[in-house]
């Protein structure tokens, strides 16, 4: 018996597995241990909330996936502002969430790069990120160009760290010839623009209205990534959000692989607890829900009415029709090492009930084929039963999730803005031009509670003590 089985298996490393490259887990996570990456942070990094959200969503993101380790270079001596860890100094954090921090940057790393581009000879991959308004964008620093990063808005911050990452990943894997050589954006205010999602008229407006109490369902992959991301975006201190938190699961180690508030000294330990501790610690209030979403499901008086969605269960998305919620963002991602990449939202209400979309037909889950390599680990192991449950976990990975938590967390916030709905969206990430969905709408259902976004003074960041 290995130690590596469906709950311990890194989830991105399986997908070597999936793929037959490897002849064994042990064999697909050395693989993915000579994966490195560089995070270069150039002058002016720090001055907004999108740059100290890009930064710590693209770190934390890459070691995740990045088992080779990820190095940070420049300066790290600013204090950060994001209610996650506001007043905390950059270096420690960084290192808390696992960076090498180098004083020199001589080895030719594939490198992200925020704020000022390095001077002198480029690593073979260098990728600047930028960001302004609701529009984010990956840039080959040879080339130049890229947003100006100027009006300040975190979801863009966090949607240029997912490029960013899964860039450099596919750069490393080999899976696009053209990775880290061409430009790659899109606009959150209206993400079917395609050809012109650059032009001011998909800027969006300023982020000035920030929901106020939101129900989360799910604190696996997606709904940390949700969390996460709000503990990004601009509260003020004495206007934190209230989250009723949802999941009946306890952290395993694959977990790990996948959730962005969870560390090891977690394992084992309820999931919804772990993510209300960090949560309450940024000055959030919460409530805890420890059991299944199902069809006894009702909100009540002074219980938020809007909810993002983040288990991946099709009995469970059904029972949403009675979930008497007013305004429901559900992503799901693809699950195969060919197509994990992939982003499926849905917006509710929509043209169709959740029930219409996953009929009930739909709710058997198909056994798990067995690919050669997965039949011959069951022989030499005498564990069928183990690489049958292994080779059904998904392969997934957290910079494929934030992006989807952007998604997901702009169709909430775009109506306060006066912004429209989109019923569905589909989104590749691998091929970002290629995304689909339904005519956007006004928003008919009840308002979402807000707050008050903190408008954060212009110039530099504060330097940390």
């Amino acid at each position: 018996m290995t130690e590596f089985n469906a709950d311990s298996m890194h989830r991105l490393a399986k997908m070597a597995l999936d793929a037959g490259e490897v002849a064994s887990p042990e064999e697909a996570v050395a693989l993915f241990s000579r994966y490195r990456l560089r995070i270069h942070l150039g002058h002016g990094w720090a001055n907004t909330l999108a740059g100290q959200a890009c930064f710590l969503t693209a770190l934390n993101t890459a070691v995740r996936a990045f088992l080779g380790g990820v190095e940070v270079y420049g300066d790290l001596g600013f204090t950060l502002d994001v209610p996650l860890y506001q007043g905390r100094g950059a270096r420690a954090v960084a290192e808390e969430l696992g960076a090498a921090v180098a004083n020199s940057a001589t080895t030719n790393l594939p490198t992200l790069v925020l704020g000022a581009a390095p001077e002198g000879a480029l690593p073979a991959f260098c990728v600047q990120l930028s960001w302004d308004h609701w529009r984010f964008e990956i840039t080959p620093v040879s080339a130049g160009g890229g947003l100006p990063c100027a009006d300040d808005n975190s979801l863009a911050g966090i949607g240029a760290a997912a490029l960013g990452v899964n860039e450099a990943f596919m750069h490393v894997r080999g899976d696009l010839a053209e990775a880290g050589h061409r430009s790659v954006g899109m606009s959150l205010w209206t993400p079917l623009a395609v050809a012109d999602w650059r032009d001011d008229a998909h800027e969006g407006p300023e982020l000035a209205y920030l929901p106020k109490s939101l129900w989360l369902v799910g604190l696996g992959h997606l709904g940390q990534a949700y969390a996460w991301t709000l503990g990004m975006l601009p509260y003020p201190v004495d206007g934190r959000p209230h989250l009723v938190l949802q999941d009946f699961d306890k952290a395993a180690k694959s977990n790990l692989s996948t959730c962005l508030l969870l560390w090891s000294a977690d394992l084992l330990k309820p999931k919804v607890r772990a993510v209300a501790s960090r949560l309450e610690a940024a000055g959030f209030t919460t409530a805890l829900v420890e059991r299944r979403f199902g069809p006894g499901h009702r909100v009540v008086v002074d219980e938020p009415t809007t909810a993002l969605f983040g288990v991946d269960n099709v009995a469970a998305r059904r029972d949403l029709d009675t979930a008497e919620f007013s305004l429901v963002v559900e992503t799901g991602l693809g699950s195969g090492y060919r197509d994990f990449r992939n982003i499926r939202l849905h917006t509710f209400p929509g043209s169709r009930l959740p029930s219409q979309i996953w009929t009930a037909e739909s709710t058997a889950q198909a056994t798990a084929e067995l690919n050669d390599t997965y039949k011959k680990l069951a022989d030499e192991r005498n564990d069928i039963c183990g690489m049958t449950l292994l080779a059904s976990r998904a392969v997934a990975t957290p910079f494929v999730g934030v992006l989807a938590a952007v998604l997901a967390l702009s169709e909430v916030i775009r109506p306060l803005h006066g912004g429209l709905v989109y019923s569905t969206l589909d989104v590749q990430l691998k091929s970002l031009r290629h995304r689909t969905g339904a005519a956007p709408a006004p928003y008919q259902g009840l308002q979402t509670a807000f707050v008050q976004a903190e408008k954060r003074s212009a110039g530099p960041a504060q330097e940390a003590a």
